[in-house]
C-alpha cells in the first residue's frame, strides 16, 4: 500500500500553509508553499502532498485542511511537516504547542519552520517554539485589544458594530473620511419594523409567544437568523425569538454595546458568550433608530412582567427533572429536538410525554410531526435494548477482537518503527565515533561527542522500552471489561444522574420517527473502555431498530 512505502521514507514531508481573511491575497499560500518547496529540496525531504486552509483564522483549530493533516500524520503517510513560519498552524500559543508535540510528535511527525529553519525534535526546539507561539499568541491578543478600541470608538459614534438586529440594515456612510475604509451606519429597515410593531401590538392584545411565531411562519414571514447562523436543526420563528424581541431596548432607540464578549471553545471555531460588567457598557440614545413608539413599549413590558410573575408563583416542584435520555433524542421529520410536552398526573405518580420541540416552538408549518409518545416507553425501550446488548454473551470476545484489530493498526502507524530506526542510527554513529577514536587516539571532542551519543541512546532505549510496556498495558482483561459492563448495568438500573452522564457518553443520537401505530427508534451504542479519544468510537457501534413503541 501507499502509505507503508511513506512509513519506509523517513524523508516523506507535507507542506501546510494558510491564510487569515478573505481580504488578503490569495496568492499568499503559492508565496509560503514556495518557500517550503525550496526548503524541502535544500534538505533533501520528498514532498508527498500539500494542505492549505484559505480565509480562515489562526485563532482556532477548527479547519478542514489542519485536521485532514493530522489524521494523514496519524497515517504515518509523512514523518514531516513544513509551514512558512509557526503562525501558519495557530496563533493561540496553548493550541500551536498540542498540535506540533502532542498531536504530531506523538506520532513520530516532527514540524519544520521554514522561516527560522528550526526542527520541532531538534535539542532546545521546545524553547524556541514556545518562544515562537508566544509572540503569536501576543501579536493575536494585540489585534483583539485594538479591534475592540476601534469598535467602542464606533459605537460611541453611532456607527455599527457589527452583528444584525432585526429591523435594521446597515449602509456604507456618506462621504467617509477614509474612503478605502469607509464605516457602516445602521438605518431602519422599513419592512422588517413594520413586523417589529406587529409583533408588539398582538403581545398587548393578549397573544402568546407561541401563537405570534406560529402565525408568522403560517404566513411564510422569514424570520431573523433564516439562512444564516442559528437553528441548526429547523428555520422559521420561535416563541424564544418573539421574547428576545419584546425585551430589546433596541427598538426604543436605546443601543448598548459591549454587554457581552465572545470565548473562544478550546480548538473550536465556536464561541460562547460571557456577560460584562455594566461599568462596561456602552449606552447611546437614538431617537432616530426607534421602531416601537414609548406608550407600545410600556405596554408590552407590563404584561410581560405580570407574565413572568405568574410563572414565579408557581408551586414548588413544578421544575422536574429532565428525561433520562434528555438531550439524545431527534425528530425522525425535521431534526428538531424531542422533549417533554406535557405530564399527565395518575395516582399520585406522573407521567411525561414526549414531542418535536420544533413543532411546538414554529407550529406545523415548520414541522408537521404532531404525534407524542409516552416518555417512559421510549426509556424503557432504549434501556431493554442495551441490557440485550451489554447481556450478550460474545460482546466481550468482540470487544477484544476489535480492540486487538484497532491496535494492530495503531503499531503500523506507531512511531515505534521510527524510534527503532533512530536507535539503529544512533548505535552506527556510536560505532563511527569509536573507530574514529581507535583510528586518531584521544580526542576531548570525539569522547565527548561519544559520550553525548551514548546518553541519547540510551534515552531512546528507555523511551522504546516505556513504548512497548504501555502497549502491554493498554489490553483491557476479559474481567475488567465483564465487571464495568455489570456496573453500567448496576447504574442504569439505579443511580439516575450517573446513569444520565453514561447514556450521553455511550449513545447517539436516537431518532423518533413517527409512523403508524406509533415511533419508530434508531440510533447507534458505542461502548468505550479506553481513555477517551483513544478508540474513538470503533470499539462496538450497532444500529438499532427498536420497534414500534
Amino acid at each position: 500500500m501507499t502509505s507503508n512505502r511513506i512509513m519506509k521514507n523517513p524523508s516523506a514531508a507535507a507542506i501546510y500553509a494558510r491564510y487569515s481573511t478573505d481580504r488578503q491575497d490569495a496568492r499568499s499560500i503559492e508565496d509560503q508553499v514556495r518557500r517550503c518547496r525550496v526548503m524541502a529540496e535544500a534538505r533533501g525531504y520528498s514532498l508527498v502532498t500539500e494542505y492549505n486552509d484559505a480565509a480562515v483564522s489562526g485563532s482556532h483549530t477548527d479547519r478542514v485542511n489542519l485536521q485532514r493533516l493530522i489524521a494523514d500524520a496519524r497515517r504515518g503517510l509523512f514523518r514531516s511537516v513544513l509551514v512558512d513560519d509557526l503562525s501558519r498552524l495557530s496563533r493561540d500559543l496553548g493550541d500551536t504547542w498540542r498540535i506540533v508535540f502532542e498531536d504530531l510528535a506523538s506520532v513520530g511527525t516532527k514540524v519544520i519552520d521554514v522561516t527560522t529553519g528550526m526542527s520541532s525534535d531538534s535539542d532546545g526546539a521546545r524553547v524556541t517554539f514556545g518562544a515562537l507561539a508566544l509572540v503569536n499568541d501576543t501579536f493575536l491578543q494585540l489585534v483583539k485589544k485594538e479591534t475592540h478600541r476601534g469598535l467602542e470608538g464606533r459605537a460611541l459614534q453611532g456607527f455599527a458594530t457589527g452583528g444584525r438586529c432585526y429591523g435594521y440594515a446597515s449602509v456604507t456612510e456618506e462621504n467617509p473620511p477614509d474612503p478605502e475604509h469607509p464605516r457602516k451606519v445602521p438605518v431602519v429597515d422599513s419592512p422588517e419594523a413594520a413586523i417589529v410593531k406587529r409583533v408588539f401590538g398582538q403581545f398587548v392584545e393578549g397573544q402568546s409567544c407561541r401563537q405570534i411565531a406560529f402565525a408568522l411562519n403560517d404566513e411564510g414571514v422569514p424570520a431573523p437568523h433564516d439562512g444564516g447562523k442559528g437553528n441548526k436543526h429547523s428555520h422559521g420563528w420561535g416563541h424564544t425569538t418573539i421574547r428576545a424581541m419584546l425585551l430589546n431596548n433596541r427598538y426604543v432607540g436605546q443601543w448598548t454595546w459591549n454587554q457581552r464578549k465572545w470565548v473562544r471553545v478550546p480548538g473550536k471555531k465556536s464561541r460562547r458568550a460571557v456577560e460584562r460588567p455594566e461599568t462596561e457598557h456602552v449606552t447611546k440614545d437614538v431617537p432616530a433608530l426607534r421602531i416601537v413608539p414609548a406608550d407600545l413599549w410600556d405596554a408590552a413590558q407590563q404584561r410581560f412582567r405580570r407574565t413572568m410573575a405568574k410563572k414565579m408563583g408557581r408551586p414548588p416542584g413544578s421544575t422536574r427533572d429532565p428525561s433520562l435520555l434528555a438531550g439524545l433524542l431527534r425528530c425522525g421529520k425535521c431534526g428538531g429536538s424531542m422533549a417533554v410536552v406535557s405530564r399527565v398526573k395518575k395516582n399520585g405518580a406522573t407521567y411525561q410525554n414526549l414531542g418535536c420541540n420544533v413543532h411546538r416552538s414554529r407550529g406545523p408549518s415548520i414541522c408537521p410531526n404532531n404525534s407524542t409518545v409516552s416518555e417512559k416507553k421510549v426509556r424503557d425501550s432504549v434501556l431493554g435494548f442495551l441490557r440485550e446488548i451489554v447481556a450478550a454473551p460474545d460482546l466481550v470476545a468482540r470487544f477484544i477482537k476489535q480492540f486487538e484489530q484497532h491496535y494492530a493498526r495503531l503499531e503500523k502507524d506507531a512511531p515505534a518503527a521510527d524510534m527503532a530506526e533512530k536507535i539503529r542510527e544512533t548505535e552506527q554513529r556510536v560505532r563511527n565515533l569509536l573507530d574514529g577514536l581507535a583510528k586518531m587516539g584521544w580526542s576531548e571532542s570525539l569522547a565527548a561527542r561519544v559520550k553525548e551519543e551514548e546518553e541519547r541512546l540510551t534515552a531512546l532505549r528507555s523511551r522504546a522500552a516505556e513504548m512497548g510496556r504501555a502497549r502491554q498495558k493498554t489490553v483491557p482483561h476479559p474481567k475488567t471489561i465483564e465487571g464495568y459492563l455489570r456496573n453500567l448495568v448496576a447504574i442504569l438500573d439505579g443511580d439516575r444522574t450517573r446513569a444520565r452522564s453514561l447514556l450521553a457518553k455511550h449513545l447517539g443520537q436516537l431518532v423518533l420517527t413517527p409512523g403508524e401505530g406509533g415511533y419508530q427508534i434508531t440510533g447507534a451504542f458505542g461502548l468505550h473502555l479506553t481513555p477517551e479519544g483513544e478508540v474513538g468510537g470503533l470499539v462496538f457501534d450497532k444500529s438499532s431498530s427498536g420497534g414500534v413503541i
